[in-house]
């Protein structure tokens, strides 16, 4: 039944979410350097460095820290980040977070619009100067670095034509149309790229059900190519790309490091750069788990989209 797959699913998201949880917090706790002395500066008092180590817990065996940690998280309580102005991780991570999502959604979006249409064509048209078009844009989303085409899309709408911002953020309280250019770069670069993955397997799963019986069957009965196309042939090639598109999009989360750093864009990725870099280790594990569940979150939904795609997929 769906809700028996659902529950163990939910209980496989759980021990995957404490695996992550786990080997970020040994990983970041036998790696040198310590993070009180990096509060304090160079040459602390013992004094200070001992009262601040206790302070964050850090003079307790590593088993009692995680320990105390993991019950916490349970909880809801990520700690706080005495490096980062005695911040709590919740109100540093969330607000990143709901930035980082507004931009993969809206580029998952965007990847959709060109890929959907144009994978299908393509495969409509295989062999044609379409198809081959199709196929090399494929191939340049693939190999070029999302970085380079960043710094491609700035060097032009922002220096040449000057009619975007190259980077930054503000806030869609403060100023909606303001908030709504400087997403409109990143959104391309990440877009863009994903786009062409996409563009690449919707292509390959049509091609593969064109050229099934059932097809043929259609076509013979006079139905109009636009009605098998899209009626009959693009249901099931979505099952592959849908599984595809999951996977980037959970990946996306914790996967625009760079496209954030070059555009400035203050989300996840960026939380996550700016944490290790004072040694913050409870937002960079509150920040990894966070990732987890939406990836596996996604992955989730997709699993059970399956069954509104194909009604002969049952969970039973």
């Amino acid at each position: 039944m769906l809700l028996r797959f659902s529950i163990e699913r939910v209980f496989h998201m759980i021990v995957v979410m404490w695996l992550v949880a786990t080997l970020v917090f040994f990983i970041f706790r036998i790696l040198p350097g310590d993070p009180a002395q990096l509060v304090l500066g160079l040459e602390p008092s013992r004094a200070s460095l001992e009262a601040l180590r206790e302070q964050m817990g850090l003079n307790r065996p590593l088993a009692v820290q995680y320990g105390e940690w993991l019950w916490r998280a349970a909880q809801g309580d990520l700690g706080t980040s005495i490096s980062q102005g005695n911040r709590t991780v919740a109100s540093l991570i969330f607000p990143a977070m709901w930035r980082t999502l507004e931009l993969a959604v809206i580029a998952m979006l965007l990847g959709l619009l060109i890929s959907v249409p144009l994978g299908t064509l393509a495969a409509r048209r295989a062999g044609t100067w379409i198809d081959q078009l199709a196929r090399l844009f494929a191939l340049a989303g693939f190999s070029l670095p999302s970085y380079w085409l960043a710094i491609l899309l700035m060097l032009a709408f922002s220096y040449h034509w000057n009619v975007l911002p190259a980077g930054g953020y503000v806030g869609p309280a403060e100023n909606p149309v303001q908030h709504l250019r400087h997403l409109v770069l990143p959104t391309i670069t990440v877009g863009l790229v994903m786009s062409a993955v996409l563009t690449r397997f919707m292509r390959s799963g049509m091609l593969e059900v064109l050229s099934l019986d059932y097809i043929r069957t259609a076509h013979a009965k006079g139905l109009l190519p636009t009605i098998v196309v899209y009626r009959h042939a693009l249901r099931n090639a979505m099952l592959p790309f849908i599984t595809v598109l999951g996977i980037n999009f959970g990946s996306l989360i914790g996967g625009m490091v760079v496209t954030e750093q070059v555009f400035a864009w203050p989300g996840l990725g960026w939380l996550i750069i700016q944490s290790i870099i004072v040694r913050s280790y409870p937002v960079v594990q509150g920040a990894v788990l966070i990732t987890a569940a939406i990836f596996v979150t996604v992955n989730l939904i997709v699993d059970l989209f399956y069954a509104v795609i194909d009604p002969r997929i049952s969970y039973a």
